[in-house]
């Protein structure tokens, strides 16, 4: 009997090591303004929806999810927790029932207690934040204008100096055109994530969902008309459907019978007014169809052993910064180098720019492989936005597309001010930690009333801005203009001219300091060109994370040369291995703790195996 105990011991230490823990490696917090205008802004309460609709997508146990109200007082909606059954319900249970009827609304308030607020659930080291800030108001906690001021510029300064550090990713939507459109931009580019101005309520589902396909990329399949395809190699698909109030989405399988809603077998219903995600396991292969529902807003994601990866995209991108792309096919984990596989693929990608519910194609574009990978380098883009670049894979049997996500903006923002009558101040303001300083710099390109023009380099200020103060006589009369060479953290390099500014002083008056217009932006031109040479980015290798190295060496050219001379990621066997190896020296300690805790429960078997086993034997002897 002893001995039993012995054994049924060290089967439950074995069962209890051999257990995986699961970790969530996203935090979603949401943060919803609760003020009497929102009845106005969202009268379908189309926010409810977008808050389940974001609760249905994260994968059980793979996320946290918590949801907050602010107004005159911030307010906690649902607890965070992991993302499963219960939460899920919770959320369908809470969301339609919260009431909107505050007079203020304080953002500082709410933005300081979720910064207060410790993480929930089982989050795994390097878990991305995301926080999605709703709101139809601007800052407004005072009858006094100047409270309201104050607060915005703690919000600014201090707060977004606390989300930056805690690499906090603070996503922000405007319901309406009144709200305080350059703090919530402010916030959002400052932080690497997306703002958007949301032109009717429905576009808050668009919004929410282009947000969770940032934060968790998947595969997809592409819709062929109202059609798809599903192959051998899927082993679950989720149907992301949208559809007017009172529709009931029809799924035809390729048998020609419908795909039953309820109580069907391996297959997942959640529903709502204006949307309905349809999750099916061990899917038919064959052609799909699906009735209506609007298609041009509708994605089929799929869980596969077949798939294709894509470099990551920065979700803040700057205006003319390449872009190096590169698509990987990939069999259970591992690249796929087979040539007679990789010759039968075709892979093409089409840009994107969004407003709204609409997508207005920029550019399209076939990919050539290199080094058992597609690649392009894309560059060029100059109009500020949102935008959705779609990678499509075909490869005759199968096919699989890839939607990514980014914002662009430009890297600085150039102003003027007079801090004195005869004075001038210009000042050049990077968006974001993204732009490396100490390797960018700002030329001023001046041109005076006779049309002689000027250079002079823009003094870096305290490492965190570039300003220029100088005198302006009576009256002079000229216009300035500023020219980033900007290097990135990554070491990419580009150019930023922007628009013209009016210097002027009338006599002995003031000097006055004015923008010429958006008129210096350069048109919309996008070029795609290949990316062969061997230093090109690299598909990221899921759990492996590509490194960049930096290469301190300037580049004179501007962007021509990065291809060449900028660091960038590898794509090679070698720099897999390298990656492996990099992943074993970041490794937590927690990762070490268990790591050693495994061992010494492997350990701990094999001499519980060797002591049973010598006593056995003395038994026998005996």
């Amino acid at each position: 009997m002893k001995w039993l105990k012995i054994r049924a011991l060290l089967l439950l230490v074995w069962l209890g090591l051999a257990t995986p823990v699961v970790y969530a490696d996203a935090q979603f917090r949401v943060i919803v303004d609760a003020s009497g205008s929102m009845l106005i802004s969202d009268p379908d309460k189309l926010t409810s929806e977008a808050l389940r609709l974001i609760s249905n997508l994260a994968p059980d146990e793979k996320a946290t999810l918590g949801i907050w109200l602010f107004g005159e007082a911030p307010r906690v909606l649902v607890p965070e927790a992991p993302v499963n059954a219960q939460t899920k319900a919770r959320v369908a249970n809470y969301v339609n029932s919260y009431v909107t009827q505050d007079v203020k609304t304080d953002l500082e308030a709410i933005i300081k207690l979720l910064l207060e607020t410790p993480d929930s659930g089982d989050l795994e080291p390097g878990f991305d934040r995301h926080w999605i800030l709703v709101t139809d108001g601007m800052v407004d906690i005072s009858l006094d204008e100047a409270e309201n001021k104050a607060s915005r510029e703690r919000i600014l300064n201090d707060l977004v100096q606390q989300l930056e550090s805690l690499d906090i990713h603070l996503h922000t939507i405007s319901m309406t055109g009144y709200t305080d459109k350059l703090l919530l931009e402010n916030l959002s580019l400052r932080t690497n994530a997306t703002h958007t101005e949301v032109a009717v309520p429905q576009d808050l589902l668009d919004t929410f969902e282009r947000i969770f396909s940032q934060a968790s990329p998947s595969d997809e399949l592409p819709f062929e008309g109202d059609q798809f395809v599903v192959d051998e190699a899927i082993n679950e698909l989720t149907l992301v459907v949208f559809h007017e109030k009172g529709e009931q989405p029809e799924v035809i399988l390729p048998d020609n019978t419908v795909l039953p809603l309820v109580g069907g077998e391996k297959v997942a219903v959640s529903a709502a007014d204006h949307y309905t995600l349809i999750s099916v396991q061990d899917p038919m292969a064959g052609i799909w169809q699906v009735k209506n529902v609007d298609l041009s807003r509708s994605s089929v994601r799929v869980i596969t052993d077949l798939g294709a990866q894509a470099t990551k995209i920065a979700p803040v991108i700057f205006v003319n910064e390449p872009i190096f792309s590169s698509i990987g096919l990939f069999q259970d984990g591992v690249l796929v180098q087979d040539p007679q596989i990789l010759d039968l693929l075709k892979v093409e990608q089409t840009l994107y720019r969004l407003n709204g519910e609409q997508k207005e194609p920029i550019v399209g574009y076939d990919l050539k492989m290199t080094n058992n990978q597609f690649k392009v380098r894309l560059e060029g883009i100059s109009e500020p936005g949102n935008y959705e670049l779609v990678s499509s894979v075909d490869g005759q049997t199968f096919q699989r597309q890839l939607s990514q996500f980014f914002t662009l903006y430009p890297a600085i923002v150039f102003s003027g001010s007079t801090p004195s009558d005869d004075m001038v101040a210009l000042t050049a303001k990077p968006v974001n930690l993204k732009l490396n300083l100490l390797r960018s710099s700002v030329m001023l390109e001046f041109i005076e009333q006779d049309g002689s023009q000027r250079r002079e380099e823009m003094p870096l200020i305290g490492q965190g801005y570039w300003e220029k103060v100088m005198p302006i006589s009576p009256d002079d009369h000229l216009l300035v203009q500023a020219t980033l060479l900007g290097v990135t953290q990554a070491g990419l390099r580009f150019e930023y001219t922007t628009p013209q500014w009016h210097l002027d002083r009338h006599g002995e008056a003031k000097a006055n300091v004015s923008q010429e217009g958006q008129s210096g932006l350069p048109s919309l031109l996008v070029t795609p060109t290949n990316s062969e040479n061997r230093e090109a980015m690299a598909v990221a290798v899921a759990p492996v994370v590509s490194v960049v190295e930096d290469d301190d060496e300037q580049v004179e050219g501007g962007s021509d040369n990065i291809a060449e001379e900028n660091t960038e990621q590898t794509a090679s066997d070698e720099d897999l291995l390298a990656a492996l190896e990099d992943d074993a020296e970041q490794m937590t300690s927690t990762d070490w703790m268990l790591y050693a805790a495994l061992n010494l429960g492997g350990f701990a078997i094999i001499a519980g195996g060797v002591i049973l086993y010598r006593r056995i034997r003395k038994s026998k002897h005996n």
